[in-house]
Protein backbone atom coordinates (compact mmCIF):
# COMPACT_ATOMS: atom_id res chain seq x y z
CA UNK A 1 0.00 0.00 0.00
CA UNK A 2 2.81 2.73 -0.90
CA UNK A 3 0.34 4.50 -3.43
CA UNK A 4 -2.19 7.20 -2.28
CA UNK A 5 -4.87 5.18 -4.23
CA UNK A 6 -4.28 1.94 -2.37
CA UNK A 7 -3.70 3.43 0.91
CA UNK A 8 -7.50 5.25 0.60
CA UNK A 9 -8.87 1.84 -0.51
CA UNK A 10 -7.22 0.25 2.02
CA UNK A 11 -9.03 2.96 4.76
CA UNK A 12 -12.40 2.62 3.06
CA UNK A 13 -12.45 -1.08 3.22
CA UNK A 14 -11.40 -1.33 6.68
CA UNK A 15 -13.77 1.49 8.23
CA UNK A 16 -16.71 -0.11 6.21
CA UNK A 17 -15.94 -3.37 7.36
CA UNK A 18 -15.65 -2.30 11.00
CA UNK A 19 -18.84 -0.58 10.90
CA UNK A 20 -20.67 -3.19 9.31
CA UNK A 21 -19.18 -5.39 11.99
CA UNK A 22 -20.82 -3.11 14.62
CA UNK A 23 -23.82 -2.26 12.68
CA UNK A 24 -24.13 -6.05 12.70
CA UNK A 25 -23.80 -7.10 16.05
CA UNK A 26 -26.24 -4.22 17.43
CA UNK A 27 -29.23 -5.13 15.13
CA UNK A 28 -28.41 -8.80 16.25
CA UNK A 29 -28.74 -7.85 19.72
CA UNK A 30 -31.52 -5.67 18.97
CA UNK A 31 -33.71 -8.33 17.22
CA UNK A 32 -32.52 -11.15 19.57
CA UNK A 33 -34.51 -8.37 22.26
CA UNK A 34 -37.37 -7.74 20.31
CA UNK A 35 -38.07 -11.12 19.64
CA UNK A 36 -38.49 -12.52 22.95
CA UNK A 37 -40.35 -9.10 23.70
CA UNK A 38 -42.72 -10.53 21.21
CA UNK A 39 -42.53 -14.04 22.43
CA UNK A 40 -43.30 -13.27 25.60
CA UNK A 41 -46.52 -11.51 24.74
CA UNK A 42 -47.54 -14.54 22.95
CA UNK A 43 -47.48 -16.53 25.37
CA UNK A 44 -49.24 -14.81 27.86
CA UNK A 45 -51.77 -14.51 25.23
CA UNK A 46 -51.62 -18.35 24.51
CA UNK A 47 -51.73 -18.64 28.47
CA UNK A 48 -55.18 -16.26 28.95
CA UNK A 49 -56.50 -18.03 25.89
CA UNK A 50 -55.91 -21.51 27.59
CA UNK A 51 -57.27 -20.50 31.29
CA UNK A 52 -60.53 -19.03 29.34
CA UNK A 53 -60.87 -22.85 27.27
CA UNK A 54 -60.15 -24.18 31.10
CA UNK A 55 -63.28 -22.15 32.55
CA UNK A 56 -65.49 -23.05 29.70
CA UNK A 57 -64.28 -27.04 30.19
CA UNK A 58 -61.71 -29.35 31.90
CA UNK A 59 -58.68 -29.22 32.48
CA UNK A 60 -57.62 -32.05 29.78
CA UNK A 61 -59.94 -29.92 27.61
CA UNK A 62 -56.54 -27.74 26.56
CA UNK A 63 -54.98 -28.94 23.32
CA UNK A 64 -51.60 -27.35 21.91
CA UNK A 65 -53.31 -27.12 18.80
CA UNK A 66 -54.96 -24.52 20.57
CA UNK A 67 -52.12 -22.51 21.62
CA UNK A 68 -50.52 -20.92 18.52
CA UNK A 69 -47.64 -18.59 17.61
CA UNK A 70 -46.92 -16.54 15.34
CA UNK A 71 -43.76 -14.71 14.47
CA UNK A 72 -42.96 -13.26 10.71
CA UNK A 73 -45.87 -14.60 9.08
CA UNK A 74 -45.11 -18.29 10.58
CA UNK A 75 -47.25 -20.38 12.68
CA UNK A 76 -45.60 -22.17 15.78
CA UNK A 77 -47.44 -24.12 18.61
CA UNK A 78 -47.14 -23.49 22.10
CA UNK A 79 -46.22 -26.79 24.33
CA UNK A 80 -48.04 -26.51 27.75
CA UNK A 81 -47.74 -28.01 31.10
CA UNK A 82 -49.85 -27.55 34.62
CA UNK A 83 -48.09 -27.73 38.09
CA UNK A 84 -49.59 -28.59 41.57
CA UNK A 85 -48.46 -27.44 44.52
CA UNK A 86 -45.63 -30.89 44.60
CA UNK A 87 -44.24 -28.99 41.11
CA UNK A 88 -46.11 -32.51 39.95
CA UNK A 89 -47.54 -32.33 36.30
CA UNK A 90 -50.71 -32.71 36.44
CA UNK A 91 -51.64 -32.22 32.72
CA UNK A 92 -49.74 -31.20 29.55
CA UNK A 93 -49.37 -30.82 25.80
CA UNK A 94 -46.84 -33.72 25.95
CA UNK A 95 -48.54 -36.96 27.65
CA UNK A 96 -45.14 -38.24 28.64
CA UNK A 97 -44.73 -35.62 30.86
CA UNK A 98 -47.65 -36.24 33.01
CA UNK A 99 -46.88 -37.00 37.09
CA UNK A 100 -43.15 -35.75 35.81
CA UNK A 101 -42.09 -33.11 38.55
CA UNK A 102 -40.19 -30.21 37.68
CA UNK A 103 -37.39 -29.32 39.37
CA UNK A 104 -37.60 -25.40 37.43
CA UNK A 105 -37.93 -22.54 40.02
CA UNK A 106 -40.68 -20.74 37.88
CA UNK A 107 -41.19 -17.62 40.35
CA UNK A 108 -41.54 -15.12 37.86
CA UNK A 109 -44.60 -14.14 34.96
CA UNK A 110 -42.39 -14.87 32.61
CA UNK A 111 -38.41 -16.11 31.87
CA UNK A 112 -36.17 -18.42 30.23
CA UNK A 113 -35.94 -21.95 31.80
CA UNK A 114 -33.99 -25.54 30.81
CA UNK A 115 -36.22 -28.41 29.76
CA UNK A 116 -34.67 -31.52 28.59
CA UNK A 117 -31.23 -30.13 28.27
CA UNK A 118 -33.14 -27.33 26.01
CA UNK A 119 -33.78 -23.72 26.71
CA UNK A 120 -37.13 -22.80 26.55
CA UNK A 121 -38.76 -19.65 26.51
CA UNK A 122 -41.85 -19.59 29.16
CA UNK A 123 -44.70 -17.56 30.57
CA UNK A 124 -46.71 -18.76 33.97
CA UNK A 125 -49.75 -17.99 35.42
CA UNK A 126 -51.73 -19.26 39.08
CA UNK A 127 -55.07 -20.91 37.72
CA UNK A 128 -56.48 -21.93 41.10
CA UNK A 129 -55.31 -20.20 44.57
CA UNK A 130 -56.77 -22.82 46.33
CA UNK A 131 -55.48 -26.05 44.58
CA UNK A 132 -52.69 -23.88 43.73
CA UNK A 133 -52.26 -25.00 39.95
CA UNK A 134 -49.76 -23.22 37.82
CA UNK A 135 -49.82 -23.35 33.89
CA UNK A 136 -46.85 -22.89 31.82
CA UNK A 137 -46.54 -22.11 28.29
CA UNK A 138 -43.84 -22.21 26.34
CA UNK A 139 -41.57 -22.84 23.36
CA UNK A 140 -38.10 -23.91 22.64
CA UNK A 141 -35.72 -20.62 21.86
CA UNK A 142 -34.14 -22.61 19.06
CA UNK A 143 -37.62 -21.69 17.56
CA UNK A 144 -37.08 -17.86 17.96
CA UNK A 145 -33.13 -18.38 16.74
CA UNK A 146 -34.56 -19.14 14.12
CA UNK A 147 -36.56 -16.50 13.12
CA UNK A 148 -33.44 -14.12 14.42
CA UNK A 149 -31.52 -16.20 11.78
CA UNK A 150 -33.81 -15.09 8.78
CA UNK A 151 -34.20 -11.52 9.82
CA UNK A 152 -30.07 -11.49 10.19
CA UNK A 153 -30.09 -13.11 6.67
CA UNK A 154 -31.94 -10.33 5.11
CA UNK A 155 -29.99 -7.70 6.85
CA UNK A 156 -27.08 -9.11 5.72
CA UNK A 157 -27.96 -8.74 2.79
CA UNK A 158 -29.58 -5.54 2.47
CA UNK A 159 -26.10 -4.02 4.07
CA UNK A 160 -23.86 -6.17 1.77
CA UNK A 161 -26.19 -4.28 -1.00
CA UNK A 162 -25.02 -0.80 0.77
CA UNK A 163 -21.60 -1.72 0.98
CA UNK A 164 -21.41 -2.62 -2.84
CA UNK A 165 -22.92 0.53 -3.13
CA UNK A 166 -20.45 2.93 -0.90
CA UNK A 167 -17.91 0.72 -1.75
CA UNK A 168 -18.56 2.32 -5.59
CA UNK A 169 -19.10 5.35 -4.64
CA UNK A 170 -15.64 5.54 -2.51
CA UNK A 171 -13.83 4.10 -5.26
CA UNK A 172 -15.12 6.91 -7.81
CA UNK A 173 -14.25 9.39 -5.18
CA UNK A 174 -10.56 7.91 -4.62
CA UNK A 175 -10.66 7.47 -8.27
CA UNK A 176 -11.31 11.46 -9.25
CA UNK A 177 -9.07 12.49 -6.02
CA UNK A 178 -6.29 10.84 -7.34
CA UNK A 179 -6.74 11.24 -10.55
CA UNK A 180 -5.04 14.99 -10.67
CA UNK A 181 -2.41 13.44 -8.84
CA UNK A 182 -1.31 11.13 -11.39
CA UNK A 183 -1.78 14.04 -14.23
CA UNK A 184 0.12 16.29 -12.34
CA UNK A 185 3.15 13.72 -11.19
CA UNK A 186 3.08 12.63 -15.21
CA UNK A 187 3.54 16.70 -15.68
CA UNK A 188 6.30 17.31 -13.54
CA UNK A 189 8.20 14.52 -14.75
CA UNK A 190 8.12 15.77 -18.07
CA UNK A 191 8.56 19.25 -17.19
CA UNK A 192 11.92 20.48 -18.63
CA UNK A 193 12.95 23.93 -18.07
CA UNK A 194 14.98 24.56 -21.22
CA UNK A 195 12.28 23.66 -23.26
CA UNK A 196 10.14 25.69 -25.05
CA UNK A 197 6.86 23.49 -24.79
CA UNK A 198 5.77 22.49 -21.53
CA UNK A 199 3.74 19.54 -20.76
CA UNK A 200 -0.44 20.99 -19.70
CA UNK A 201 -0.73 20.48 -15.89
CA UNK A 202 -4.47 19.77 -14.95
CA UNK A 203 -6.88 22.15 -14.34
CA UNK A 204 -6.80 23.41 -11.14
CA UNK A 205 -9.96 23.78 -8.78
CA UNK A 206 -10.87 24.51 -5.18
CA UNK A 207 -9.49 21.86 -3.37
CA UNK A 208 -6.36 20.92 -1.48
CA UNK A 209 -5.33 19.27 -4.50
CA UNK A 210 -6.07 22.59 -6.52
CA UNK A 211 -4.38 24.71 -4.88
CA UNK A 212 -1.19 21.96 -5.05
CA UNK A 213 -1.87 22.12 -8.43
CA UNK A 214 -1.55 26.30 -8.69
CA UNK A 215 1.56 25.70 -6.50
CA UNK A 216 3.31 23.79 -8.94
CA UNK A 217 2.19 26.06 -11.60
CA UNK A 218 3.70 29.18 -9.73
CA UNK A 219 6.57 27.14 -8.85
CA UNK A 220 7.53 26.43 -12.75
CA UNK A 221 6.54 29.61 -13.58
CA UNK A 222 9.25 30.77 -11.09
CA UNK A 223 11.45 28.12 -12.77
CA UNK A 224 11.02 29.23 -16.06
CA UNK A 225 11.45 32.75 -15.40
CA UNK A 226 14.81 31.76 -13.64
CA UNK A 227 15.80 30.11 -16.37
CA UNK A 228 15.80 32.60 -18.78
CA UNK A 229 17.29 35.02 -16.43
CA UNK A 230 20.29 32.25 -16.55
CA UNK A 231 19.99 32.67 -20.48
CA UNK A 232 20.54 36.41 -20.43
CA UNK A 233 23.33 36.15 -17.75
CA UNK A 234 25.25 33.55 -19.69
CA UNK A 235 24.60 35.99 -22.59
CA UNK A 236 25.02 38.95 -21.27
CA UNK A 237 28.32 37.05 -19.47
CA UNK A 238 29.30 36.39 -22.85
CA UNK A 239 29.32 39.21 -24.71
CA UNK A 240 30.50 41.62 -22.03
CA UNK A 241 33.48 39.45 -22.19
CA UNK A 242 33.72 38.97 -25.69
CA UNK A 243 34.30 42.40 -26.63
CA UNK A 244 37.65 43.25 -24.34
CA UNK A 245 38.42 39.82 -25.54
CA UNK A 246 38.38 40.91 -29.17
CA UNK A 247 39.87 44.60 -28.18
CA UNK A 248 42.98 42.22 -27.24
CA UNK A 249 43.08 39.93 -30.15
CA UNK A 250 42.95 43.15 -32.48
CA UNK A 251 45.66 45.05 -30.89
CA UNK A 252 47.65 41.75 -30.55
CA UNK A 253 47.85 41.20 -34.32
CA UNK A 254 47.83 45.01 -34.73
CA UNK A 255 51.12 44.70 -33.01
CA UNK A 256 51.96 41.77 -35.22
CA UNK A 257 51.34 43.87 -38.04
CA UNK A 258 53.05 46.78 -36.90
CA UNK A 259 50.00 48.76 -37.75
CA UNK A 260 50.34 50.38 -33.54
CA UNK A 261 53.35 51.14 -31.90
CA UNK A 262 53.80 48.60 -29.02
CA UNK A 263 52.91 50.68 -26.11
CA UNK A 264 50.26 51.91 -27.98
CA UNK A 265 48.60 48.34 -28.23
CA UNK A 266 50.31 47.36 -24.99
CA UNK A 267 48.10 50.36 -23.28
CA UNK A 268 45.14 49.33 -24.36
CA UNK A 269 46.09 45.12 -24.08
CA UNK A 270 46.33 45.91 -20.70
CA UNK A 271 43.20 48.20 -20.06
CA UNK A 272 40.94 45.59 -21.10
CA UNK A 273 42.61 42.83 -19.36
CA UNK A 274 41.92 45.24 -16.34
CA UNK A 275 38.47 45.30 -17.23
CA UNK A 276 37.94 42.00 -17.52
CA UNK A 277 39.34 41.10 -14.57
CA UNK A 278 37.60 43.56 -12.45
CA UNK A 279 34.59 41.96 -14.09
CA UNK A 280 35.27 38.32 -12.95
CA UNK A 281 35.95 39.44 -9.43
CA UNK A 282 32.93 41.16 -9.55
CA UNK A 283 30.80 38.24 -11.00
CA UNK A 284 32.87 36.01 -8.63
CA UNK A 285 31.63 38.63 -5.60
CA UNK A 286 27.95 38.07 -6.79
CA UNK A 287 27.78 33.91 -6.64
CA UNK A 288 29.12 33.99 -3.46
CA UNK A 289 26.57 36.34 -1.85
CA UNK A 290 23.96 33.93 -3.72
CA UNK A 291 25.73 30.84 -1.80
CA UNK A 292 23.40 31.69 1.48
CA UNK A 293 25.87 29.34 3.50
CA UNK A 294 28.47 31.86 3.38
CA UNK A 295 29.05 33.21 7.16
CA UNK A 296 29.23 36.94 7.71
CA UNK A 297 31.07 38.37 10.57
CA UNK A 298 29.04 41.03 12.35
CA UNK A 299 31.34 43.42 14.33
CA UNK A 300 30.22 46.48 16.66
CA UNK A 301 30.77 49.54 14.06
CA UNK A 302 30.06 53.29 14.05
CA UNK A 303 28.46 53.78 10.56
CA UNK A 304 29.22 57.38 10.65
CA UNK A 305 33.06 56.75 10.76
CA UNK A 306 32.62 54.10 7.74
CA UNK A 307 30.58 56.16 5.58
CA UNK A 308 33.55 58.98 6.33
CA UNK A 309 36.21 56.61 5.21
CA UNK A 310 34.13 56.36 1.84
CA UNK A 311 34.13 59.84 1.23
CA UNK A 312 37.68 59.94 1.90
CA UNK A 313 39.02 57.39 -0.59
CA UNK A 314 36.19 58.76 -3.54
CA UNK A 315 37.28 62.79 -2.76
CA UNK A 316 40.23 62.76 -5.48
CA UNK A 317 38.23 61.54 -8.23
CA UNK A 318 35.03 63.87 -7.27
CA UNK A 319 37.98 66.97 -6.82
CA UNK A 320 38.90 66.42 -10.23
CA UNK A 321 35.29 66.23 -11.65
CA UNK A 322 34.34 69.56 -9.64
CA UNK A 323 31.73 67.40 -7.12
CA UNK A 324 31.46 67.76 -3.29
CA UNK A 325 30.76 64.96 -0.96
CA UNK A 326 28.93 65.63 2.08
CA UNK A 327 27.56 63.71 5.07
CA UNK A 328 24.50 64.75 6.95
CA UNK A 329 22.10 63.52 9.43
CA UNK A 330 23.23 61.43 12.73
CA UNK A 331 26.14 62.31 13.64
CA UNK A 332 27.06 58.59 15.33
CA UNK A 333 25.01 55.35 14.68
CA UNK A 334 26.85 52.23 16.74
CA UNK A 335 25.39 49.34 15.77
CA UNK A 336 26.29 45.67 15.01
CA UNK A 337 26.73 45.08 10.86
CA UNK A 338 28.68 43.11 8.46
CA UNK A 339 31.45 46.02 8.07
CA UNK A 340 32.65 44.45 4.57
CA UNK A 341 29.61 43.95 2.93
CA UNK A 342 28.32 47.35 3.68
CA UNK A 343 31.18 49.31 3.08
CA UNK A 344 31.15 47.66 -0.07
CA UNK A 345 27.30 49.27 -0.39
CA UNK A 346 28.45 53.07 0.17
CA UNK A 347 31.59 52.58 -2.25
CA UNK A 348 29.68 51.07 -5.39
CA UNK A 349 26.67 54.17 -4.28
CA UNK A 350 29.26 56.82 -3.64
CA UNK A 351 31.05 55.51 -7.19
CA UNK A 352 27.95 56.05 -9.04
CA UNK A 353 27.00 59.07 -8.21
CA UNK A 354 30.35 60.76 -8.61
CA UNK A 355 29.84 59.18 -11.94
CA UNK A 356 26.76 60.93 -12.99
CA UNK A 357 26.17 63.72 -10.39
CA UNK A 358 27.16 67.46 -11.65
CA UNK A 359 28.56 68.88 -8.65
CA UNK A 360 27.10 67.65 -5.22
CA UNK A 361 26.98 64.05 -3.16
CA UNK A 362 24.96 64.18 -0.37
CA UNK A 363 24.98 61.32 2.08
CA UNK A 364 22.17 61.23 4.40
CA UNK A 365 22.33 59.02 7.39
CA UNK A 366 19.49 58.32 10.13
CA UNK A 367 19.42 56.20 13.15
CA UNK A 368 16.27 54.18 14.31
CA UNK A 369 15.04 52.99 18.06
CA UNK A 370 18.00 51.85 20.26
CA UNK A 371 18.39 48.32 21.93
CA UNK A 372 20.66 47.53 24.97
CA UNK A 373 23.85 46.34 25.14
CA UNK A 374 26.03 44.99 27.90
CA UNK A 375 28.87 47.56 26.55
CA UNK A 376 26.85 50.24 25.08
CA UNK A 377 23.48 51.48 23.17
CA UNK A 378 23.40 49.77 19.78
CA UNK A 379 21.08 50.95 17.22
CA UNK A 380 18.43 48.18 15.63
CA UNK A 381 17.22 50.39 12.61
CA UNK A 382 19.35 52.62 10.76
CA UNK A 383 19.23 53.89 6.70
CA UNK A 384 21.38 55.58 4.66
CA UNK A 385 20.24 57.55 1.35
CA UNK A 386 22.82 59.03 -1.57
CA UNK A 387 21.43 61.66 -3.26
CA UNK A 388 23.01 63.80 -6.70
CA UNK A 389 22.09 66.45 -8.89
CA UNK A 390 22.49 64.50 -12.09
CA UNK A 391 19.65 64.05 -15.05
CA UNK A 392 18.74 60.97 -12.26
CA UNK A 393 16.89 57.65 -13.13
CA UNK A 394 13.60 57.47 -15.23
CA UNK A 395 10.86 55.96 -13.29
CA UNK A 396 10.71 53.52 -15.73
CA UNK A 397 14.14 52.16 -14.65
CA UNK A 398 13.85 52.30 -11.07
CA UNK A 399 13.62 48.71 -10.34
CA UNK A 400 15.94 47.68 -13.55
CA UNK A 401 18.81 49.33 -12.64
CA UNK A 402 19.48 46.56 -10.03
CA UNK A 403 19.77 43.72 -12.37
CA UNK A 404 22.86 42.00 -13.62
CA UNK A 405 24.49 43.79 -16.79
CA UNK A 406 21.94 46.73 -16.77
CA UNK A 407 24.55 49.45 -17.70
CA UNK A 408 23.68 53.17 -17.63
CA UNK A 409 25.19 56.18 -19.85
CA UNK A 410 28.61 55.97 -17.69
CA UNK A 411 28.52 52.14 -16.78
CA UNK A 412 31.45 50.17 -16.46
CA UNK A 413 30.40 46.12 -15.50
CA UNK A 414 26.76 46.62 -14.65
CA UNK A 415 26.95 44.38 -12.12
CA UNK A 416 27.59 46.84 -9.09
CA UNK A 417 23.55 47.68 -8.47
CA UNK A 418 23.24 44.08 -8.51
CA UNK A 419 25.63 43.29 -5.76
CA UNK A 420 24.16 45.97 -3.51
CA UNK A 421 20.75 44.62 -3.83
CA UNK A 422 21.64 41.26 -3.33
CA UNK A 423 23.80 42.05 0.18
CA UNK A 424 20.31 44.14 0.73
CA UNK A 425 18.44 40.94 0.64
CA UNK A 426 20.45 38.98 2.23
CA UNK A 427 20.45 41.25 5.36
CA UNK A 428 16.68 41.44 5.16
CA UNK A 429 16.71 44.78 4.07
CA UNK A 430 15.51 47.15 1.38
CA UNK A 431 17.60 49.26 -1.49
CA UNK A 432 15.06 51.12 -3.85
CA UNK A 433 16.08 54.08 -5.99
CA UNK A 434 14.06 57.13 -7.00
CA UNK A 435 14.16 60.61 -7.35
CA UNK A 436 16.21 63.20 -5.41
CA UNK A 437 15.39 66.80 -3.89
CA UNK A 438 18.35 67.43 -5.36
CA UNK A 439 17.01 66.78 -8.91
CA UNK A 440 19.18 63.53 -9.56
CA UNK A 441 18.83 60.19 -8.36
CA UNK A 442 18.48 59.07 -4.34
CA UNK A 443 19.42 55.48 -3.70
CA UNK A 444 18.02 54.18 0.07
CA UNK A 445 19.31 51.48 2.35
CA UNK A 446 17.00 51.26 4.83
CA UNK A 447 18.19 47.48 7.68
CA UNK A 448 15.77 46.90 10.38
CA UNK A 449 16.32 43.95 12.79
CA UNK A 450 14.50 41.65 13.65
Amino acid sequence: MRSLRGRLLFSLIAGMFITVGITVFLFVQLIHSLTIDQAKTELHSQIDKAIQILDDGDIHDIDDKDLKLKFKDRLYYADFFILNEQHKIVAASDAKRINAVIHVPLEKEDGIMELDHRKMLYATKTLDEDEKLQIVVFAPLSSLRTIVGQLLGTTIIAILGSFLFVLGIGLLAIWKTTRPLKKLTAAVSQYEPYRSHHPVLPKADRTEIGELIDTFQEMSERINKHHGYQIEFLQNVSHELRTPLMSIQGYALAIKDQVVTVDQGLDVIHKEAQRMVHMVERLLQLSKLEYVEDVWTFSQEDLRNMAEQAVDLLTPAASEKGITLSITGSSSINTLLPAEQIFQVLLNLLQNAVRYARSQVVIELNAGPAGSSSESLLQKSWSFHIDDDGEGVAEKDCEAIFERFYKGREGVTGLGLAICRQIAERLGSTMSCERSALGGARFSFVYRAE
